[in-house]
């Protein structure tokens, strides 16, 4: 067909259509209600739009400029953004899609902006698109919503340019004609007397909402008819508080129905006049048109969109969902009214509850997996060192709606040996690898308070744990300030200890746990020393306190910036104790050895610079009482480095964490 022709023969479908209008409308003016006249008009739409199909224009997105295209969101009355004048670039390529002739949304005008001409166009779409768009959802009217079953269609369609779909005249078209066949000018073919036989609520997935939550679910309804098919054409529900606010207006925005993910329905709640009943909060979901086939079950999410700034809203206010009626026809057109079936009347209903905007959010300071084992750091006895990982703790949001944003940080570090000024050159905190060294100091004795000033620089997003970081570079070490420790810990978490904030400020309610780091040695010379293996063995004799423990514990020795000699006899160069499991002393006989990989020489083992060689203590235990129990603790290695008989240049390096130097306990039954 030529331009020409095709114009021609669409200029004739215009014409007929309209004498259509004006001789359908004018005799039954006179005879008919305006509802009737409505529907006439809707129906003699419905017979040009499947005119218009007929000469090509009615099952096709035209050519569309903004395809290939992919809309990744839901889209609605009031929303904004890109992705909207995208779709009205898309709806408009279509001339039984358009969203206007002229001005504002119209081709060449789209705007961000999807208000009422926009939801108009969608619903148009949604309608062309039957099928694959509310049929599946047992709708019959369109929605004007901008859900997952039309974005679906919408991304199908637009996948490429031109949007085209094959097939729609050709391998679909018997499939349409049966369609249409079914569904003739909008309506679905209804069969039997239906009979309510399930009216099933649930609560909501997660029944406890914060002020300002948009579309939040507050309950799930099931229905299912019995011996026939039904159109729900209406739901009556009410909202009932029993906290200090008890008036529904002053706490919903509005209230919404939705199936398959598609909102359906919705009404305004937060104007009074919008109530059926003041006193009980009732609302009125009239006009649905929801198919529901027999014995088929229909799902209904009821969702809930809040107001914000809600008053006297703190601890949670206590709110109920019950659905008071269920109005739906027949295939005869029989309408029918429930109260009753199953959860219809029920005076209990669904339980929620509101929160203040903010209240679930939490920041909680845990352990880390990575807090770095008790360790020798090695500085400089004539200039700064590196920096050191002292401590690492988590920031947990757990259970937060929203991200925390932190603001300021206080940690904790102890001294032995040496005072925090003295030992310290300089703090960061590096968190969830931002480095925050905006830091103040206030040093007391061997305690220090640092307080980092995060400024927001940090935000934890809700339900993430992250790790922060303590680290410090240290100052030259002075001779006398040799095998002085640091420790990091952050207390308690309160407004006093952090500064966050999600929706709000968070109080010390929502502030919440502690963590200690190990010791850290701190040497410019020395040993690096790790436990390798523990053992405890039982060793059970034949008659009453023959039994007997033998303990063991490897030690890696690394030796660094000097040789290390150690004394072969076990009392000139370790220290040790028997305890129980409180860490009491137990008493008994003592058998010790100690062993070394390291070469023997002149009574000492040898280690060089750089070397690591594994000390090895056993000790064989005969406790002196029945029942004891008893575990070997390594406490200290004592070392120089000349390996003389004279003391005077030993070192004792103290092993730390205790917990890493120590074997399980037993039991000496006999």
């Amino acid at each position: 067909m030529t331009l020409t022709k095709e114009f021609a023969s669409k200029l004739a479908v215009a014409f007929v259509a309209a004498a259509m209008v004006v001789s359908a409308f004018a005799p039954a003016a006179q005879a008919q209600s305006s509802e009737d006249l409505q529907q006439m008009i809707n129906d003699l739409l419905a017979q040009i739009a499947g005119l218009q199909s007929q000469i090509g224009g009615g099952e096709s997105m035209m050519t569309a400029s903004v395809c290939p295209y992919t809309w990744t969101r839901s889209l609605s009355t009031g929303t904004e953004g890109a992705d909207v004048m995208k779709l009205q670039e898309f709806l408009n390529a279509d001339a039984d899609t358009r969203v206007g002739v002229s001005g504002a949304g119209s081709a060449g005008l789209e705007t961000p902006y999807y208000g009422p001409a926009t939801a108009a166009a969608v619903s148009k779409f949604q309608v062309k698109y039957r099928s694959d768009i509310l049929s599946p959802a047992n709708l019959v009217n369109p929605t004007g919503f901008f859900g997952p079953s039309s974005l679906a269609k919408a991304n199908a369609l637009c996948v490429s340019a031109p949007a085209e779909e094959e097939g729609e005249e050709g391998e679909e078209g018997e499939e349409g004609e049966e369609e249409g066949e079914e569904e003739g000018n909008g309506s679905v073919s209804l069969s039997g007397e239906a009979d309510l036989d399930t009216f099933e609520t649930d609560s909501a997935s997660d029944d406890e909402l914060e002020e300002g939550a948009e579309d939040a679910e507050i309950a799930e309804v099931t229905i299912e008819f019995s011996n026939g098919d039904a159109e729900i054409s209406r739901i009556d529900l009410a909202l009932e508080g029993t906290g200090d606010e008890q008036d529904p207006w002053d706490v919903f925005e509005t209230i919404s129905l939705w199936i398959d993910g598609d909102k359906v329905a919705e009404e305004n709640a937060d104007d009074e006049d919008d109530y059926l009943d003041e006193d009980n909060g009732s609302l009125r979901f009239s006009g649905l048109d929801i198919i529901a086939m027999e014995d088929e079950e229909v799902e209904i999410v009821v969702a809930a969109t809040l107001q914000n700034n809600l008053d006297g809203v703190n601890d949670g206010e206590a709110w109920t969902i019950e659905f008071d009626a269920l109005r739906f026809f027949d295939a005869d057109g029989v309408a029918s009214t429930e109260e009753s079936t199953d959860d219809l009347g029920d005076s209990v209903g669904e339980a929620f509850t509101i929160d203040e905007e903010g209240n679930e959010d939490e920041l909680i300071a845990k352990s880390s997996s990575n807090d770095p084992d008790s360790t020798t750091f090695q500085v400089e006895d004539d200039k700064k060192s590196d920096w050191y990982n002292v401590f690492s703790f988590d920031l947990d949001t757990d259970d937060s709606v929203n991200d925390i944003e932190l603001n300021t940080l206080v940690v904790n570090v102890a001294t032995t040996g040496a005072t925090y000024t003295v030992l310290v050159d300089d703090a960061e905190l590096v968190i969830d690898g931002v480095t925050i060294d905006d830091v103040t100091v206030v040093a007391t004795g061997n305690e220090a308070v640092l307080t980092f000033d995060v400024d927001g620089d940090v935000t934890i997003d809700a339900g993430d744990r992250v790790e922060a970081q303590l680290m410090l570079r240290f100052k030259s070490l002075a001779p006398g300030d040799e095998g002085a420790t640091v420790a990091g810990s952050i207390d308690s978490l309160t407004t006093a200890i952090a500064d966050a904030e999600g929706a709000d400020d968070l109080g010390n309610s929502q502030l919440s746990g502690a963590a200690t780091g190990d010791a850290h040695t701190l040497r410019t010379t020395g040993i690096v020393t790790e436990t390798t293996d523990t053992s405890a063995v039982v060793t059970t004799g034949d008659n009453a306190g023959d039994d007997y423990a033998t303990f063991e514990i490897d030690v890696e020795v690394t030796a660094f910036e000097q040789d290390v000699r150690i004394s072969t006899d076990y009392a000139s160069s370790t220290s040790f104790s028997i305890v129980d499991g409180s860490g009491s002393v137990v008493a008994g006989t003592a058998t010790p050895v100690l062993t070394s990989t390291a070469d023997e020489n002149g009574g000492f083992f040898e280690i060089n610079e750089g070397e690591t060689e594994t000390l090895t203590l056993q000790v064989t235990f005969d406790s002196t009482s029945t029942g004891a129990a008893a575990r070997l603790l390594l406490g200290s290695i004592i070392f120089d480095e000349t390996g003389t008989a004279t003391n005077t240049d030993d070192v004792t390096e103290t092993l730390l964490p205790a917990t890493d130097y120590r074997t399980d306990v037993v039991t000496l039954v006999n």
